[in-house]
């Protein structure tokens, strides 16, 4: 049985990076053409990380909190006359 929801969790796992990977993708894309709303993409890695860390993976939940704070600060460094490099 505990085999079993391990595979389940890692499945999960798999696919909150995959997804988190994807979302940040399409909102790196759409902030460099300079799309304001598309900070909206970095929100599924949030809530992904604070899912994984309500099953009981605390160590990969904290990993996608992690990313959505520095993706944050990339998609900043990418807006149009926003740059943090000045």
């Amino acid at each position: 049985m505990d085999a079993n929801i391990k595979r389940k969790n890692s499945r999960l796992i798999n696919l909150s990076y995959i997804t988190s990977a994807v979302t940040y993708l399409i909102g790196w894309y759409l902030i460099t053409l300079g799309n304001l709303w598309a900070f909206i993409f970095a929100v599924p890695t949030l809530v992904l990380g604070l899912n994984l860390i309500k099953i009981g993976e605390r160590r990969y939940g904290l990993v996608l909190i992690i990313f959505f704070i520095v993706w944050l600060c990339i998609y900043y460094s990418y807006m149009p006359g926003q740059s943090l490099n000045r």
